[in-house]
């Protein structure tokens, strides 16, 4: 239509904001990209409730009204591979025109992928622009691209916002497009309640909202969406228009493998690139999955290692001739991979995704757990990121052996006070105990052992042999003379028996 308005009347048209311009005080010539706004004049989102989106969707869906897909978690190689492609679309055709762009295939999105906040943490809240390439910088993203969409005139950030497990902005339930990423991995597209971006039982560590749901489970959605996502009053407006006008274009999706897929086509809102359903049908034949549209316009970006990659469709403000990125909102980033928790609970050092714990102790995936061996401490002890600290009484790396005989407390440092150097309490120094029987062999161990000390000295070992013969020897001459004595005796005594002769007595003999 635009083509048929003489070129004053579209002129007029731009300064009154029937194309989406912004409506300044004075107009001297159209701007370079007109405006590419889903909801312009009204709020972003439909004012239904998640309800009529619930309804209104295929009955095959039943009442599910979004994608969930495990994200790849492989680790090793590239975080991401860059693309840049020139194709036709339609691929055949007279009206095929050339259309070119880049694909972006992220591994372990979980880790790799956040969305950040214009010009670093608080950005939403302070209303703050800035271009992409800044925050990239600031978010040390090796790829970034444009994210959500924004107020051009205040700056706001629309739809909800989760960065990097906070979340920034809740919509109040508009319903959106929305793209986003689980505490568990799973990626997730589609329609949400307020309910659920709020839930905290698996809660999103990242989420953003984009404007039509280009594929669903491999199939064009775009219809759909157009029921979902539109007010009544804007059905064959505004919102039409967004869909099938043809400019650049960025969006987020996945293939069947789980990697992140980010999508960007250079373009300039009714000059070149590509409209929603050209979009859809075109990353359908790439194999993606599921996709949701993001800001795209003038909006659309791409800076690779902190290079700007794409061609923006603004004209600087300096010069004319030259082109320049605009100021946006939120981006999506992709960066080496991350550790949770990021500083490894201050125990390890992230290399590459996976926490390094230093000291001896330190274990587990987020080095937060204490572990000293299988013995746990021989449950003798506590453990510490220093080792085994041991209970009163007992000593050892791992709290397994008992103090020595006559020394008791912490590290087994005190010595024994009882009388008759009597062993004590290992654990109190009390001498008002009584030991087991193993005890009391060990006791009795320790006695011998002692005297075999004692014996083992050659000196002493020579003196008490020469102790113990001389007692033997008195001892036996003692035993000789109680000998002789006692036989001498016994002769003695039979010198005195007499012979007396049998007689009768009482006449009996």
């Amino acid at each position: 239509r635009a083509a048929l308005v003489p070129p004053r009347r579209v002129a007029d048209a731009l300064c009154q904001g029937s194309l989406g311009a912004t409506g300044s005080s004075h107009c001297r010539s159209p701007p370079s990209d007109p405006l590419l706004r889903p909801y312009f004049p009204s709020r972003h989102g439909p004012r239904h409730h998640h309800r009529h989106v619930r309804d209104c969707q295929p009955v095959k869906y039943g009442n599910i009204t979004y994608e969930a897909w495990p994200s790849d978690n492989r680790t090793g190689g590239p975080v991401a591979t860059t693309r840049t492609f020139v194709s036709y679309i339609p691929p055949e055709g007279k009206d095929r025109k050339a259309v070119y762009g880049h694909f972006t295939f992220v591994r372990n999105p979980l880790r790799t992928v956040s969305v950040l906040e214009p010009g670093g943490a608080g950005g939403c809240q302070a209303y703050r622009r800035a271009p992409v390439e800044e925050t990239a910088k600031l978010g040390k993203c090796l790829v970034a691209q444009n994210g959500g969409y924004f107020d051009m005139g205040t700056g706001e950030c629309l739809g909800n916002v989760v960065s990097d497990g906070k979340l920034v902005r809740n919509s109040g339930g508009l319903q959106n497009a929305q793209f986003g990423i689980r505490k568990d991995g799973t990626m997730v597209f589609g329609y949400l309640s307020e309910e659920d971006v709020l839930d905290q039982t698996n809660p999103f560590v990242q989420l953003v909202s984009g404007v039509v749901w280009l594929l669903r489970d491999g199939e064009v959605y775009i219809s759909q969406s157009q029921m979902a996502e539109c007010d009544e009053i804007q059905t064959t407006g505004t919102f039409d228009k967004f869909i099938n006008v043809i400019s650049a274009r960025t969006a987020v999706g996945h293939d069947n493998q789980g990697q992140l897929v980010l999508v960007h086509v250079d373009g300039q809102t009714e000059s070149r690139g590509v409209n929603l359903w050209e979009m859809a049908e075109f990353l359908k034949r790439q194999g993606i999955i599921n996709a949701v549209n993001l800001d795209g316009g003038g909006s659309a970006t791409l800076v690779l290692n902190g290079t700007l990659a794409s061609y923006p469709s603004e004209h600087c403000p300096f010069d004319s001739m030259w082109r320049c990125p605009r100021s946006i909102s939120t981006i999506v980033c992709i960066h080496e991979p991350t550790c949770e928790p990021a500083d490894c609970s201050s125990h390890g050092d992230c290399v590459q995704g996976e926490c390094h714990c230093t000291g001896d102790f330190w274990r587990g995936p987020g080095c937060d757990i204490l572990d000293c061996g299988p013995s746990n401490c021989s449950l003798h002890g506590v453990c510490t990121d220093a080792g085994c600290l041991c209970d009163a009484g007992w000593i050892g790396t791992n709290c397994s052996e008992e103090c020595p005989m006559g020394w008791y407390g912490p590290n087994c440092q005190k010595p024994c006070a009882c009388e008759h150097t009597c062993p004590c309490n290992r654990q109190t120094g009390s001498c008002n105990t009584t030991y087991e029987l193993a005890i009391q062999d060990q006791l009795n161990k320790e006695m011998l052992l002692t005297w075999i000390f004692l014996l083992s000295d050659r000196k002493t070992w020579i003196s008490m042999t020469s102790v113990l013969a001389l007692l033997l020897v008195i001892s036996a001459m003692g035993n000789i003379s109680l000998f002789l004595k006692a036989r001498s005796e016994r002769h003695h005594e039979s010198g005195d028996y007499l012979y007396h002769p049998l007689r009768e007595m009482n006449g009996e003999v």
